[in-house]
């Protein structure tokens, strides 16, 4: 037997075993002839031997450039290059040694972790946020169950996966239209979040959060196409699909001492999943390179992710904030009508403040969980005073008002915009933080739209997230945000008939909570 190393890294080392035969070889990877993992030979597609490959870049913390480092295959040893790229190590050999004989092992992203099988405080606490979550899914009418590595893990050996990282579930969606499916996906997060889970949506799952214990569990959404094909978004490393045939319903299985939900036929959808090697452990498995197929027709979209970003955000973020600097910068520019149109309002932080003057003002968002806060925020508060509630029967009172709403709905903003307009006075579109949050073709139907029925001497008032904003630090992360220079913007508006009115850019416009955002603020006006 011969052992080739093929690559070698901060990150990774893979080679291949030559002539193994058919019966896994098993491999240990030593420094300074200290073992610091262990790993399994999987065939190579080609017949040509055995390949191997270990994830281990939280190595170098306990290891420098001048360690002896070799990978042990039965009685072969092979010695790998110094690793010169490696730094000074903030640990010891010594103290990785004492790590490992207290249960923690190497994880497959290549950290170094307490082993999922010993770790018993994660375990709990996973069992009771899938507890949660299988109950709210259920009022949905779907069973979740375990899947991918949890699912391998507790098949294989009625455990978790040690050098697993997290814990994996899914469920199996009723529709087969790919579009019904990932809007499903979008109303069972808002289920989650409203119960007080953190949701962040990937393009082929959701990642659900505890925020009493902070682990979090990965939620995929499959279903079976018209084919009969269980298709999986996230995708497979076997050649063979699970069938609906295949599919006879769900039963118990082992984990960790307790049970837990499986597809009944659970080998043939690990096996589907993981190939027909999934029996032999393999520590250095890598999606990325070891995924046959993947189902992007399941994946979830820009404006599928926002959806759920911003429902998540407004149902943990009930308070609402004092009016933005850029509602000031525009009740102070002298260019705020009569009428104002607040598009994607969310809370309606803004929408009372720009009621000064005696102005309506509509707040439109597609996020009901902000709508309703803002609706509950605007109703007003009884009158003590008889004389007061008397007065303003007779005294016209500035209206303030929320819908729920799609702006990127050519019927619903027309209808949106002649209610606003009811009444003499000019019309404002307002839209803090709306076009980076909304894709370019919402974009391109909102402002195509709303040409239409402006007339001669209404405004449109933006403040958006600039191309310069985007290598700066941002705290919470949102996939669907665009970055968008600012003159594409003037130029898309000039040819709807817009002259531009004011311009500010910049940072310092509207720092919060650690960020400093690059915005770009722009008023134009419709012309005749």
């Amino acid at each position: 037997m011969q052992i080739e190393i093929l690559d070698f890294g901060p990150a990774i080392i893979a080679g291949r075993l030559r002539e193994t035969g058919e019966r896994p070889v098993k491999l240990q990877l030593l420094a300074d002839g200290v073992p610091l993992a262990g790993n399994w030979g999987i065939p190579a597609p080609d017949r040509g031997g055995q390949k191997f490959r270990f994830n281990l870049s939280h190595i170098w913390s306990y290891i420098g450039s001048q360690a002896r480092l070799q990978i042990r295959a039965n009685d072969v040893t092979a010695d790998l290059p110094a690793p010169a790229f490696a730094g000074i190590p903030k640990f010891s050999l010594e103290d990785l040694r004492q790590k490992l004989e207290t249960g923690h092992v190497f994880n497959e992203k290549g950290r170094l972790q307490l082993s999922k099988t010993v770790d018993t405080a994660w375990q709990n606490a996973m069992f009771a946020l899938f507890d949660g979550m299988s109950a709210i899914l259920a009022t949905k009418g779907l069973k979740l169950f375990v899947l991918y590595g949890t699912l391998l893990g507790a098949y294989r050996n009625g455990n978790f996966i040690g050098h697993d990282h997290d814990f994996d579930a899914g469920y199996i969606s009723g529709h087969t239209d790919p579009a019904k499916v990932v809007a499903e996906l979008v109303d069972v997060s808002k289920a989650l979040s409203d119960h007080g889970y953190h949701v962040a949506c990937k393009l082929s799952c959701i990642w659900v959060t505890d925020p009493k214990t902070n682990v979090t569990i990965d939620i995929f959404h499959t279903f079976f196409d018209e084919g009969g094909k269980l298709l999986l978004p996230f995708g497979i490393c076997g050649t063979r699909h699970f069938m609906r045939s295949d599919f006879r319903g769900y039963a118990d299985i082992d984990l960790a001492g307790r049970k837990v939900p499986a597809i009944a036929d659970t080998e043939a959808l690990v096996a589907s999943i993981y190939g027909p090697h999934w029996k032999t452990p393999n520590p250095g498995h890598n999606w990325e390179l070891d995924r046959t197929e993947r189902y992007p027709q399941g994946y979830a979209r820009q404006y599928h992710r926002g959806a759920i970003y911003w429902n998540d955000y407004y149902a943990h973020n009930r308070k609402i904030l004092p009016p933005s600097s850029f509602a000031g910068f525009v009740s102070g520019s002298g260019h705020l009508r009569r009428h104002v149109v607040d598009v994607g309002c969310g809370n309606g932080r803004d929408s009372a403040f720009l009621m000064t003057g005696q102005r309506t003002v509509i707040g439109i968002d597609s996020c009901s969980t902000a709508i309703r806060a803002a609706q509950a925020h605007a109703v007003p508060k009884p009158r003590k005073s008889f004389r007061r509630a008397l007065k303003d029967l007779f005294r016209r009172r500035p209206v303030l008002s929320f819908v729920h709403g799609d702006i990127a709905d050519a019927e619903t903003l027309t209808r949106l915009l002649r209610t606003a307009r009811r009444g003499k006075g000019g019309l404002t579109l307002y839209g803090r933080f709306l076009l980076h949050a909304i894709t370019r073709i919402q974009q391109d139907a909102f402002l195509a739209c709303a040409s239409k029925e402006l007339r001669a001497g209404d405004t449109v008032a933006f403040e958006f997230r600039t191309d310069q904003d985007e290598p700066l630090v941002k705290k919470r992360k949102f996939g669907g945000r665009r970055f968008i220079r600012p003159q594409a913007v003037e130029r898309q508006m000039a040819e709807l008939g817009f002259q531009l009115l004011e311009r500010q850019e910049g940072t310092g416009l509207s720092p919060h909570h650690g960020e400093n955002p690059y915005l770009c603020r722009l008023i134009f006006m419709k012309k005749g």
